[in-house]
């Protein structure tokens, strides 16, 4: 999920550039990480993105770990 915001926000901007025909919007990851922490959420919208990038790790530790193909 917290890889789904991420990519939906950069996505976001991406579609906000072309639009306005202004390539110097277009923002990646961590401009778009950044852009979260200016938010009045921003420190808890961080915080849950990060926890959640880490479960998925833990995730895919475990799925290629124990996982039989």
């Amino acid at each position: 999920m917290a890889r789904g915001v991420v990519f939906a926000a950069a996505g976001i901007f991406i579609r906000v550039a072309a639009v306005r025909f202004d390539p110097d919007e277009a923002k990646g990851g961590d401009a778009t990480l950044r852009s979260f922490a200016q938010t009045p959420a921003g420190p808890w919208l961080l915080v849950t993105v990060a926890v959640e990038l880490i479960l998925f790790g833990v995730f895919s530790f475990a799925s290629a770990r124990w996982r039989r193909l």
